[in-house]
């Protein structure tokens, strides 16, 4: 494995990151408030403003972009036209505390962590009809999610406790009693993690960089990230082996080989 190179720079921290249909990379902005592409010479092209804190985003198989808007408190949706429009903010009647990170199921669901400190956050999915449904509470200070290959379990950061969950997936789409997968015992709590096809967790942590875990939760490898705030991660590249690292403090953007692929995002289906 190589050591990570810079991608880009200037960005104002950059907390989310996204590839589209057409492999171009889109960056949250969570100070300002906007969502950018990069152009193909590294240069940020304006795309959308949220107008409050974006963090997590990711396209669906229409190439529509969702966000995670911590800021104002809901699901956006940017369509292809750019067009932005709430796609949800309550769960029966209960307003969202602040989205920060999401992913799709396999069924096409949008599956969100919402802020909480002291045992106050909460998983939820949202529908193709925009219907919310809490899948699990009770956590504190859930921040990054990932499916796992078999889509059987769902991987959570609870911030709060510095550690990373095991959520398996009952009967009906609920999420059955959390597992503890990883315990850090000291530093920062993660921020982000995604897997590659081997399952392998890469896991940024701020201060620390990013880590890697085998499949039973084993730390094997930590990487040094220039700067002390490793944010969002996300696969791309024609092989899908160069994992895009965000680092807030620097506004940079670095890029990493890997042994292996990433693991491929759920992404639908969501059209009609």
């Amino acid at each position: 494995m190589l050591s990570p190179e810079l991608y880009i720079q200037g960005l104002s921290m950059p907390g989310g990151l996204a590839f589209d249909a057409d492999e171009q990379l889109f960056v949250a902005e969570t100070q300002q408030g906007r969502i950018r592409k990069i152009g193909p010479h590294g240069k940020p092209i304006p795309f959308a403003a949220t107008g409050g804190k974006p963090l997590g985003i990711a396209f669906d198989d229409s190439n529509d972009l969702f966000v995670a808007e911590k800021g104002r408190r809901h699901l956006l949706l940017i369509s292809a036209d750019e067009a932005v429009e709430v796609y949800a903010h309550q769960c029966k009647g209960k307003r969202f505390n602040g989205p920060q990170d999401l992913c799709f199921g396999p069924a096409g669901d949008l599956i969100f962590t919402d802020v909480g400190e002291q045992a106050g956050g909460s998983i939820y999915s949202v529908d193709i009809d925009a219907e919310a449904t809490q899948l699990a509470a009770g956590l504190a200070n859930p921040t990054g999610l990932v499916l796992s290959q078999d889509a059987s379990s769902l991987y959570v950061i609870e911030a709060g406790l510095n550690r990373i969950l095991i959520l398996p997936f009952a009967e009906g789409g609920t999420l059955g009693a959390p597992q503890v997968f990883i315990q850090f015992e000291e530093g920062h709590p993660p921020r982000a993690l995604l897997f590659d096809d081997k399952g392998r967790l890469y896991i940024t942590r701020p201060g620390a960089g990013l880590t890697i875990a085998d499949p039973d939760g084993q730390i094997t490898a930590q990487i040094p990230i220039p700067g002390d705030e490793p944010t969002a991660l996300v696969f791309g590249g024609p092989d899908f082996d160069e994992l895009y690292i965000a680092e807030a403090s620097s506004g940079s953007i670095y890029r990493l080989r890997t042994e292996s692929p990433g693991q491929r995002p759920f992404a639908g289906p969501r059209s009609i």
